[in-house]
């Protein structure tokens, strides 16, 4: 079981209302007008809404129970005869066909944190784009640094209340590795009524810390033209504060 497995169950509670980056991946997908694949597609949050647009998407993803919730979605909403979904590891991937636009959204690339492997899934990706297709890379910025700033704190994340009462509530602490460019996250999920025992999981996640330079080099190695780079989902000009970095690349 992994991370993401664990934590399955709460993601889509406290991801419900983010939809900041939609109207990003529809513009490109129009743009780019063929098949798309999504790397870490998790419960299906950007994928389905591609899907009602008409598209026909891949989805893959490492965790079982993730995958498991977007296919419920999927047919919950009369979409899987228009989607496929896949469990691979992104830097092992093999699919019998070729895109014309791949993403990885909302910092998930982050999460390789080994050099070898992050070329490894780079190459793979450009493996299966045709000639001239579209790669979305999104980098979480800002907030990844805040948190290398908080290191040793007890951050709260949210709580929200489900339909049947109870409560969730996230808590992060962050632990950072700066000579490693690396981010710790041990994550505490709380379910409880009010005055009520308290149900917790814990897990932990790791995020490499990118610098533009060095992501772009990643990805011109990989064969990607970096075409651009930006700071937020209204694609302006990407600085050292912007809130993420999106880099928009084309195979060659």
């Amino acid at each position: 079981m992994n991370n993401y497995d664990l934590i399955a169950p709460f993601y889509d509670i406290e991801h419900a209302g983010f939809d900041e980056d939609l109207d990003m991946y529809r513009n490109f997908a129009e743009l780019c007008g063929g098949k798309i694949l999504e790397l870490a597609s998790g419960s299906g949050r950007v994928l389905l809404p591609l899907a009602e647009d008409g598209y026909e998407v891949t989805g893959v993803d490492t965790s079982e129970r993730m995958l498991a919730i977007a296919r419920e979605s999927l047919n919950d909403a009369g979409l899987s005869t228009r989607c496929t979904l896949a469990q691979q590891n992104l830097c092992e991937l093999h699919l019998e066909q070729k895109y014309r636009m791949a993403f990885i959204a909302l910092g998930s690339f982050a999460h390789i944190t080994a050099r070898a492997q992050q070329k490894q899934a780079l190459a793979a990706i450009r493996a299966h784009l045709s000639p001239g297709g579209m790669f979305i890379l999104d980098i979480s910025n800002s907030d990844l640094r805040y948190m290398e700033a908080m290191s040793g704190q007890m951050l709260h994340q949210g709580t929200w209340q489900y339909d049947d009462a109870t409560w969730l509530t996230h808590f992060v602490s962050p632990a950072s590795t700066p000579d490693r460019h690396l981010l710790e996250l041990t994550h505490f999920y709380d379910q409880h009524t009010q005055g009520g025992p308290i149900q917790r999981t814990v897990t932990t996640t790791h995020h490499y810390l990118f610098e533009r330079g060095e992501i772009e080099l990643l990805l011109e190695q990989a064969g990607f033209l970096v075409k651009d780079v930006y700071g937020d989902y209204d694609l302006a000009p990407y600085h050292l504060e912007s809130p993420r970095m999106i880099c928009v690349t084309e195979a060659h």
